[in-house]
C-alpha cells in the first residue's frame, strides 16, 4: 500500500476510534460514518487491522500510556489525544511492518490536525519515551 494510502487509512482509523470512544458507537456504526470515503480495499483492510488491534489490546495499551504520561491518566486526556496515542502505541507494540519513526510522525501529524496547540508536543514526547523503552519489534 502506498505511503499516502496508509496515511489516509490511519487517519480514518483514528476517526473510528474517536466515534467509538466519544459517541458510544459500535465498530460497525463508526465504520459506516467514516469508511464511506475509502474506496481502496487495502486501505479498508489496514483501517480495520488498526481499529481491531487497538480495541483488542485496549487495556494493555491504556496501561502503557498511563505508565508514561506523568500526572495524566488516559481518561483525563482529550479524546483526540487519547485515541491518537492508542493507535500509535498499538503500532509500536504490535506492527513490525511499520517503522516506529513513521508511527510517531503520523501520530504527530494527526495531532497537529485534530488536537489542540500543544497536543503534538505531548504526543511526540510520550511516544518517544515509550519507543525508547520498548524492545524492537
Amino acid at each position: 500500500m502506498p505511503f499516502l494510502s496508509r496515511k489516509i487509512a490511519r487517519e480514518q482509523a483514528f476517526k473510528i476510534l474517536v466515534a467509538i470512544d466519544v459517541g458510544n458507537n459500535t465498530i460497525e456504526e463508526a465504520s459506516e460514518i467514516v469508511i464511506g470515503s475509502l474506496k481502496d480495499d487495502d486501505q479498508k483492510s489496514f483501517v480495520f487491522r488498526e481499529v481491531n488491534g487497538v480495541l483488542e489490546n485496549l487495556s494493555s495499551i491504556d496501561k502503557m500510556i498511563n505508565k508514561y504520561s506523568e500526572d495524566w491518566t488516559v481518561n483525563r486526556m482529550a479524546s483526540t489525544d487519547r485515541n491518537i496515542l492508542r493507535l500509535a502505541v498499538y503500532e509500536i507494540l504490535n506492527c513490525p511492518d511499520i517503522p516506529v519513526s513513521v508511527t510517531i510522525n503520523e501520530a504527530v501529524e494527526i495531532a497537529k490536525k485534530y488536537g489542540d496547540e500543544n497536543s503534538y508536543k505531548f504526543i511526540n514526547g510520550l511516544l518517544g519515551a515509550i519507543a525508547n523503552d520498548c524492545p524492537p519489534k
